[in-house]
């Protein structure tokens, strides 16, 4: 019996000085959200305000690996901070799992002995705690305003004479603000040269810098025919080609429907499908008139990179 009762002893003796001074992480959390990885890398990377610092940017990514695990630093307060490391992982077709391991960068001994002492509160976890919940409800909150739908298959984008604007060095979730800025310059050239609208105007990402999120893009209203037009300073004359393409439909406020966009490119990823990287998406509602924002629908094609059978 003395045997055992030892053998306990040092088991649970190693296991609290692995925890103590071993474990890579302090705490952590684990739950499911109704997203894909794409969308969901996306959110948490957008995480700028943790706790009630909530005039500043606070969080700093440190790592990232998109669609799987996103590393950031924290400052919870004026002299602690966190550093959080959150993992994604696909369980089926409308749920994915997140961890979050959380370590901190001071009194981390102290910290780890107040989560594992019975007779002590750990205000640190406690405070903790409270803070994420807080970021879940509101990123359950924020998923609720937009919805996107997957369709299987390969599609073909459709090829469009157009009129365009274009934007160089668009912070991505400043694309919205951008193309209002522009509509007025494509509506005028419309009216003034009597045009024809064939389709729906559309905007395609023409670069994308992934490490800071900065992209150029055409926002365009597709013509019947450019053939005698005259291309002014501040637009250009274009002819988009057809391209075989991924595509996902987006439903919701058109200043968020950048977030599908990661979205298809985890689907690509996930398939092992070579494409472009740049997206093309083509508006169905006029957000003037339609004011209920879930309805509003966004096409998004992704082209796919064709082999080369020339050798």
């Amino acid at each position: 019996m003395k045997k055992v009762f030892l053998f306990v002893f040092l088991f649970c003796a190693a296991g609290l000085v692995w925890y103590l001074f071993i474990k890579k992480y302090d705490y952590q959390f684990e739950s499911t959200v109704t997203s894909g990885p794409g969308a969901l890398y996306y959110e948490l990377s957008e995480w700028e305000r943790f706790g009630e610092l909530a005039t500043s940017s606070n969080i700093e990514i440190v790592k990232k690996e998109p669609f799987s695990s996103l590393t950031q630093k924290v400052k919870i307060d004026d002299s602690s901070t966190l550093e959080m490391e959150w993992e994604i992982e696909k369980i089926n077709d409308s749920l994915t799992g997140l961890k979050l391991n959380i370590v901190s960068e001071k009194n981390q001994l102290a910290n780890r002995w107040d989560i594992v002492n019975p007779f002590s509160k750990s205000s640190y976890i406690d405070t903790v705690k409270q803070k994420v919940l807080s970021y879940r409800k509101e990123l359950d909150v924020h998923q609720k305003n937009y919805k996107i739908i997957d369709s299987a298959g390969f599609y073909r984008s459709p090829e469009m004479n157009c009129i365009c604007s274009s934007s160089k060095n668009i912070p991505i979730n400043g694309k919205a603000p951008e193309m209002m800025k522009t509509i007025s310059l494509l509506e005028n050239y419309v009216l003034s040269n009597n045009l024809d609208l064939k389709g729906y105007p559309f905007l395609k990402i023409t670069k994308w810098d992934r490490d800071n999120d900065l992209i150029d893009f055409d926002f365009c209203f597709p013509v019947e025919d450019i053939t005698n037009l005259r291309e002014p300073w501040n637009l250009t004359i274009k002819k988009y080609p057809s391209q075989e393409s991924l595509k996902m439909v987006y439903r919701g406020n058109y200043r968020l429907s950048h977030i599908a966009w990661f979205e298809i490119l985890y689907k690509a990823e996930e398939n092992n499908i070579e494409t472009t990287g740049l997206p093309m998406e083509i508006y169905y509602n006029n957000p003037k008139i339609n004011t209920d924002e879930l309805n509003w629908k966004a096409e998004i094609f992704l082209p796919v990179v064709q082999p080369d059978h020339s050798n």
